[in-house]
């Protein structure tokens, strides 16, 4: 898995970097998540037969971006591919395994959490990035949901949890479940994002990356510390 990061982070152009930016990451970013490109072709990955099979050697992979999935550790146990062209909605995504927690930013929040006793959860890797310059706790749990490993996980780190979760039916139904069924066991909050228009849309914004391109980095820094307080 680690040689799949490094050939894709080395595919990466000024075209995909160029996409990336405009969705709201960083080219610190970048470099800290691995995020990486594929387009039908993989390296040597003869160790690898499951997700060669499962990838159909690549073919599988067409014009997307490689985001890391890791365990509390760091190990890269997983990866969500996504088409770098915005219009090709949808993702993939493909785990080694899921005996433990394998979800997108959860080994760089980890320091963070450990020293803050907090955590923020949102649903996508597009989500994350525009609220992760802000709040270094920030993860991504890859759907409206909280399982229970995650909780296990919370359990031993957090006292404070932040449900960052899309403003969607699913997405409050889910922030609203984790209240009620761990509000004894974390002093939980259900971040409400404001009530404005989408650039260049008549719809509501519903998640972190909507409000970044609606407000830019600086107003989305200033909503955060609202919530959560100054960055420690």
């Amino acid at each position: 898995m680690d040689k799949l990061v490094s050939y894709a982070q080395g595919n990466l152009t000024s075209r995909e970097r160029d996409a990336l930016n405009a969705r709201g990451v960083t080219d610190a970013q970048i470099e800290s998540f691995k995020v990486g490109y594929i387009h039908r072709r993989l390296p040597d990955l003869e160790s690898a037969e499951e997700f060669l099979q499962w990838s159909h050697r690549g073919s599988k992979l067409d014009d997307m971006f490689v985001l890391p999935l890791t365990t509390a550790l760091g190990a890269v146990q997983g990866f969500q591919f996504r088409h770098v062209e915005r219009e090709r909605r949808g993702y993939t995504d493909y785990f080694v395994t899921q005996d433990e927690p394998v979800l997108f930013g959860l080994a760089q929040a980890i320091p963070a959490m450990w020293r803050t006793e907090r955590a923020f959860l949102v649903e996508g890797a597009f989500d994350l990035f525009p609220l992760q310059r802000h709040e270094p706790t920030v993860f991504a749990t890859m759907t409206a949901k909280v399982t229970e490993p995650v909780v296990r996980l919370l359990r031993r780190l957090a006292r404070q949890v932040w449900l960052g979760y899309d403003m969607d039916a699913r997405g409050r139904k889910a922030s609203f479940e984790f209240v009620r069924d761990h509000g004894r066991d974390f002093e939980a909050h259900v971040v409400a994002y404001p009530k404005i228009y989408c650039v260049g849309s008549k719809d509501l914004i519903k998640d972190p990356g909507d409000l970044w391109e609606a407000w830019g980095d600086e107003k989305v820094g200033d909503f955060v510390h609202t919530l959560v307080g100054e960055t420690l």
